[in-house]
């Protein structure tokens, strides 16, 4: 979730109880989230908007939704089946590759937005939100529950916390920070970026979670799991850190800015790609150790990149949708 995600959020404008409407430029407009499937690339935002791209991002193509509040995330399974969610605590659902969508869930009264969305297979999947906003879902995503927050505090027996078995669980809090974005790493534990320097590990698939030693009073927006217990974690005024235990311990990485940083992706060439506000992105050749700045000349604030097909990034955000040659690939430059 980005700052200015923060301020949309939370803004009554955008909840409107209505089927949104198609708009010519809705391409331009403020977008929270995408998803690459397949050929495909699905992206959400603001006003219900869902739009649609077959060719890599070159043209894209508005969806009918039945809801104009601002959807911040968006989750595929598969190819056909597919959860979007956002203002309301609104969830969506498609099974026909995000051509139609129906509402499952939602809850205006309660006031907290999901931010981000995660199915750990076909079955089970999850969302969270503002406030310790948690919510699960156990068949396919048709209905939705409530599910009290409260992950044990991580207690280390060494110094330096580099020792996985050495870790034991002390007392559960509650938790009524902001939760803005989960992953999982490839052996299956499962990471919460939460407001206020939180960060929560689950090593059981999110039947109950850590809260992890932090290096960061600040926010954090994001995680990427980069393989064999190496993350990156992510946040408030471009702040960075690497962990090589799956968050047992951190140590900064030098992020060359002070823009908040929203969203990470590997590459299929193995290089790092983080993004965030006022157009940055930072591309990282050594698997998240070190970074070059390459600013936006637009600075329009990016939530979400992705790769296309092609190869070039997808940058989703506040002014909308744009490709970009991958710098450094021989070609870049906006398209």
């Amino acid at each position: 979730m980005t700052l200015f995600v923060f301020f949309h959020t939370f803004s009554p404008i955008t909840a409107l109880a209505a089927d949104s409407q198609i708009m010519p430029l809705a391409d331009k407009s403020l977008l929270l989230d995408g998803q690459m499937i397949g050929d495909r690339i699905i992206a959400v935002g603001e006003r219900g908007h869902i739009l649609v791209s077959e060719d890599n991002g070159r043209s894209w193509q508005q969806q009918p939704v039945p809801t104009r509040v601002t959807l911040t995330s968006v989750f595929f399974i598969d190819p056909a089946n597919g959860w979007a969610a956002g203002h309301d605590s609104l969830i969506l659902r498609t099974s026909d590759g995000g051509r139609h969508w129906q509402e499952v869930y939602s809850d205006p009264e309660d006031e907290r937005p999901i931010l981000d969305l995660w199915f750990r297979d076909a079955i089970h999947g999850y969302a969270i939100g503002a406030y310790g906003l948690f919510l699960a879902t156990h068949d396919g995503g048709r209905s939705w529950s409530p599910v009290d927050f409260n992950p044990a505090t991580l207690i280390l027996d060494n110094v330096h916390g580099d020792d996985p078995w050495a870790e034991e669980e002390g007392e559960e809090v509650w938790v009524d920070f902001h939760l803005n974005q989960i992953a999982a790493t490839a052996n299956g534990r499962v990471l919460i970026a939460a407001e206020a320097g939180n960060i929560y590990r689950s090593d059981d698939g999110c039947r109950s979670w850590i809260s992890l030693p932090s290096p960061y009073e600040g926010s954090f927006y994001g995680s990427l799991p980069l393989g064999r217990g190496q993350v990156l974690l992510f946040g408030l005024r471009g702040h960075l850190f690497f962990s090589a235990n799956t968050g047992t311990s951190w140590v900064a990485v030098e992020s060359n800015t002070q823009a908040t940083l929203n969203d990470g992706i590997r590459l299929r060439d193995g290089r790092v790609v983080l993004a965030g506000l006022a157009g940055t992105l930072l591309i990282s050749q050594d698997q998240g150790r070190s970074f070059q700045l390459h600013a936006q000349a637009d600075r329009a604030g990016i939530a979400r990149v992705l790769q296309a097909n092609d190869g070039a990034l997808i940058l989703i955000g506040e002014m909308g949708v744009k490709r970009l040659e991958m710098p450094g690939s021989g070609g870049e430059g906006e398209k």
